[in-house]
């Protein structure tokens, strides 16, 4: 009997699609190691808030299968807000942003006002907890926001199951450094 192939789902970073150039790269990289691919779409809209933006993607992602779920940026915030639900999947989070509730106070005013009160202040819902026992890794640049490597260490060390992270040397916030690339190639290789 033909074993399935393990599936990937791929949620983008804010305004981003899976369809952009660096997704794809990525969505040919997991397909090179035997993944079925399943992009992850949402809309970006800035009247939603980001329990909005989670509703849509638990509607896309059965919670009780064995899966991999890719995130980045917003969409590795995403990942991350679901993982105690997902106790069968295994977890990529690349550039985790940071807006979790301990950490608000500590976000630009330049982001409070572009992203405004209704979504930030539904932030505050969302706490850095254990996740779940399976496997998980956390990419980050280390050009990123310092914010945002600080954030992907602490949860790291939070992880109940065998996690790994990863400061990715010369990235920033963007999935378009091969540097970023090689270390996603490694950990596709790993599952």
């Amino acid at each position: 009997m033909k074993k399935d192939k393990k599936k990937i789902y791929i949620i983008p970073g804010f305004g981003e699609t899976t369809r952009m150039k660096n997704y794809r790269e990525i969505k040919s990289l997991a397909k090179s190691n035997g993944y079925e691919i399943i992009s992850v779409k949402i809309n970006w809209y800035m009247d939603k808030t980001m329990s909005d933006y989670i509703k849509e993607v638990e509607q896309q992602i059965p919670c009780d299968e064995p899966s991999v779920i890719f995130g980045f940026s917003f969409g590795a915030f995403i990942a991350y807000s679901i993982s105690k639900q997902y106790i069968m999947s295994d977890f990529i989070f690349c550039s985790t942003s940071p807006y979790f509730k301990s950490n608000i106070k500590n976000i630009p005013c330049e982001s409070k006002e572009y992203f405004g009160k209704k979504f930030i202040n539904d932030l505050s819902n969302y706490k850095i907890h254990s996740g779940n026992k399976k496997h998980a890794w956390f990419l980050v640049g280390d050009q990123d926001w310092d914010l945002a490597i600080e954030t992907s260490k602490k949860i790291s060390e939070k992880w109940l199951g065998k996690s790994k992270f990863v400061l990715i040397k010369g990235a920033g916030h963007d999935l378009s450094n091969g540097n970023d690339i090689k270390e996603i190639k490694k950990v596709f290789k790993k599952y």
